[in-house]
């Protein structure tokens, strides 16, 4: 009998790991005629993160004897937002009973050349003598 497993994403940039918020989540599968099946599409809250997402995984015996079924299911993740590149995930393991937590860390997209210098000026006002 099928039991579940949850997954929460979290994405940040930076080696100070940074949370990116409005980042959207896809967690999907392939299904057996080769389309993909998504079980959630989520955005980032303000700390990067999403909420658990529960999905179906083997029966926790499976984990008692080598060899034979593997004792987790594969997913698939896709993480997206428009100031960074796409980050893509594969086999992503969820297990029985355990919530996992997939940390995703997103690389900026370069910014255009020259567009510091559409800013608006800064008005300074003039100091009452």
């Amino acid at each position: 009998m099928p039991q579940t497993g949850s997954l929460i994403v979290r994405a940040y940039t930076s080696q100070a790991q940074l949370p990116v918020s409005g980042a959207t989540v896809i967690i999907s599968s392939p299904s057996e005629d080769g389309r993909r099946k998504v079980f959630s599409i989520q955005t980032t809250d303000e700390s990067g993160g999403t909420r658990p997402v529960t999905l179906e995984a083997p029966d926790l015996s499976l984990s008692e004897s080598p060899g034979g079924t593997a004792p987790f299911s594969d997913y698939s993740l896709v993480v997206e937002h428009p100031e960074y590149y796409l980050a893509t995930f594969e086999k992503l393991q969820v297990f029985p009973g355990v919530e996992t937590v997939q940390n995703v860390p997103l690389v900026p997209l370069p910014q255009p050349a020259g567009s510091d210098i559409d800013a608006a000026p800064v008005i300074v006002t003039p100091q009452p003598l």
